[in-house]
Formats: structure tokens, sequence, C-alpha cells
């Protein structure tokens, strides 16, 4: 894995042609993790930390709202 970004607490990977966003989801404790994401998503990210910070808060509202399906 290809680190391509690291600023403001996010770190931009690339690995055969998928990108993946690895940042700190602990509250007390640093809890690190990974998620893959599109490469608009990762051109996002890099502008600023706001933008990174919608990416992350996106794909948690998509994951949340695909677990209440599931119940």
């Amino acid at each position: 894995m290809s680190v391509i970004f690291s600023d403001y607490g996010v770190e931009i990977s690339v690995e055969n042609g998928r990108y993946y966003l690895n940042y700190d989801e602990g509250e007390l404790v640093p809890r690190f993790r990974t998620i893959e994401i599109a490469l608009e998503e990762a051109e996002k990210a890099k502008l600023s930390p706001k933008d990174a910070y919608e990416v992350i808060i996106a794909f948690q509202n998509k994951e949340r709202r695909e677990k209440m399906n599931d119940i």
C-alpha cells in the first residue's frame, strides 16, 4: 500500500487502483480505521480537514443505513 497523502489526521493510500482512507475513530484512545473510498472522495479529502470529515461522515452514514436495513 502506497501512501499518497497524509495531513490533518487522515492518510490516503492506494493499492491495486483502490483508494483507502485511514483515520482515528477513537474517542479516548486512538483506534484507527481504514475504509475504501472512490477516487473522487480521495481527491475531496485532500482539499481540507472539513472535506475529509465530510467523506468520513458520508461513509459512516451509509454504513448506518445499511445496518438499519439489515434489521
